[in-house]
């Protein structure tokens, strides 16, 4: 009787254990894709980054794409925006005055981020990483250091005219029930 009811007991375990398993797999699964659809859909891709060059990352957000820029102190530069991937030359005004606010910014991880008001769908966010060391967020600074680096990567950005192609066009999708209605014509401005 005894080994009866052992067996029983180790059945309704086994049983048991089956359950959980059926139940638990599933929604380790589901968790795993959940996780994969929260990364973000804009970052830009990743490029080689030569020594002693900076990296200026803008994460994009859900209506515009981010964008890597490698930029050397030679005023050599590689981006990625989106799909495209592009070498161009910054200017040597605007290299030398980044890098020089680099070294006074020294150690980057060190830099003051303020609070500051951002968008959850459309803020973004700007890092530099530089000399192995990464900075917080620039596009809030803390400090003077912070606020010359921000602008020196904003300057990098439109010496490469990266602001006209981060914009793309946000769609709308038509609510329930509702038609596509064309546009009506212009009217012309009436005679006085």
């Amino acid at each position: 009787m005894e080994r009866y009811s052992a067996r029983l007991r180790s059945s309704n375990m086994m049983k048991r254990l089956i359950a959980v398993l059926l139940v638990a797999t599933p929604l380790a699964a589901n968790a795993a894709i959940t996780n994969v659809q929260k990364m973000p859909q804009n970052m830009p891709g990743y490029l080689p980054v030569p020594h002693g060059a900076a990296v200026i990352l803008n994460t994009g957000s859900t209506n515009t794409s981010g964008y890597r820029i490698v930029v050397q102190k030679s005023g050599s530069a590689e981006y990625v925006v989106g799909d495209q991937r592009a070498k161009a030359t910054v200017p040597d005004t605007i290299v030398s005055k980044f890098f020089s606010d680099l070294a006074a910014a020294a150690p980057l991880q060190d830099l003051q981020s303020a609070a500051c008001m951002k968008s959850v769908s459309f803020g973004t966010s700007v890092f530099v990483y530089w000399n192995h060391q990464r900075s917080p967020d620039l596009t809030c600074p803390g400090d003077a250091r912070g606020t010359a680096l921000e602008s020196d990567a904003q300057a990098i950005a439109q010496a490469l005219h990266i602001f006209g192609a981060i914009k793309t066009p946000v769609m709308r999708p038509l609510m329930p029930g509702e038609q596509h209605k064309p546009l009506p014509p212009a009217s012309s401005p009436s005679p006085m």
